[in-house]
């Protein structure tokens, strides 16, 4: 009797261990960050109102708007990955001016940019 339960006993040790060990730590964990955005003309004037779009592979993952210090944050987003992002004047002048359309990349190892918009002829 004590044969089996010394086999029974080794195996959930050792064997029933290594899974509990894999399962914990064997899966890569993703790292998540925040990408902040700021907006300003010309003269370095914060823009308030601004639609921005953030975008992976042309799918888009969220649609947000500039504060008032012309900033806007997007949380929870894969560590190491690019984002193309749109930004759009969407009031006309309401915010200081009517800006043009702009188009640009976030770099992985960038989590704040800065960004000049130009007025639209």
């Amino acid at each position: 009797m004590k044969k089996y339960f010394k086999n029974g006993l080794n195996y959930l040790l050792t064997g029933s261990f290594t899974v509990v060990f894999a399962a914990c730590y064997g899966a890569p964990v993703q790292m998540l960050e925040t990408k902040i955005i700021k907006t300003t003309n010309f003269s370095s004037t914060p823009i308030p109102g601004l639609k921005v779009t953030i975008m992976q592979d042309s799918l888009v993952i969220d649609n947000k708007y500039t504060d008032s210090n012309g900033v806007t944050e997007f949380v929870n987003l894969a560590q190491d990955e690019d984002y193309d992002i749109t930004i759009e004047d969407i009031d006309g002048i309401g915010n200081g001016g009517m800006f043009a359309l702009l188009n640009t990349r976030i770099p992985a190892n960038e989590n704040y940019i800065e960004v000049q918009l130009l007025n639209e002829q």
